[in-house]
């Protein structure tokens, strides 16, 4: 596209994305300009439910014995997480929950642990993009009680999934990688960016003041890269 401008003045080139770092990419270009267009969000309330689990067990009945106080990290399935997050929010203003996973068969996966889980108010619905247009579609409907929306990164940038209040943010996402030396296009399930991140939890401040909780730690956020590269 850099090479091709030069030979057609009649064509213009529009990047647009939410966690794309602007500035390397205006560099790329030529000095482009960069138009920022920000929504209106209510605050976001930021809870992190990382799935290590700190255990601390004794192994032995003397307290100045140095094996006495013994941490231990256990990890949660994801799965267990989300149910226990769902349940957490239970406690919250009426709103619907958006939780973000990586494909196809983690979404089934939640969906049959969720309707075992939940109560006959709640809707646990799918969401993902080779789900046949009539499922699709029943994101966008009107309904009473509660909806639960299982979505892949579609629902980051792509698309608002209505009545969304609640965000469950486990961390990753299938992206699209391509290898020059081998010629071949992946899809590997890789920790998001900050930017992925925010985005993610803007979901839930859409129409009011709403929760996101993270499945990993305030720490493991810190490290991540800022922008999705």
């Amino acid at each position: 596209l850099r090479e091709l401008l030069p030979r057609r003045p009649d064509l213009k080139v529009i990047v647009t994305s939410a966690t794309i770092e602007p500035e390397r990419f205006a560099a790329h270009f030529g000095g482009a300009p960069i138009v920022e267009v920000s929504g209106r969000t209510y605050p976001v309330e930021i809870r992190y439910r990382p799935l290590e689990v700190v255990a601390q067990a004794a192994d032995s009945d003397d307290p100045d014995d140095p094996d006495h106080d013994i941490v231990r990290t256990e990890m949660r399935d994801q799965t267990e997480a989300i149910v226990d997050a769902i349940a957490e929010l239970e406690a919250e203003p009426p709103g619907d929950v958006l939780v973000f996973l990586s494909g196809e068969r983690e979404i089934r996966d939640t969906r049959d642990a969720l309707m075992s889980a939940v109560d006959s108010h709640t809707e646990v619905l799918p969401l993902y993009a080779r789900l046949p247009t009539a499922e699709q579609q029943r994101v966008f409907q009107p309904h009473v009680g509660r909806r639960v929306v299982l979505a892949t990164n579609v629902a980051e940038t792509s698309l608002t999934v209505p009545g969304v209040r609640y965000v469950v943010d486990p961390g990753t996402a299938r992206i699209s990688r391509y290898s020059r030396r081998t010629k071949v296009q992946r899809l590997p399930i890789e920790p998001i960016s900050q930017a992925s991140a925010a985005q993610r939890a803007g979901r839930s401040g859409r129409t009011a003041p709403g929760v996101c909780i993270r499945l990993y730690s305030e720490e493991d956020f810190a490290g991540r890269p800022e922008f999705t590269e």
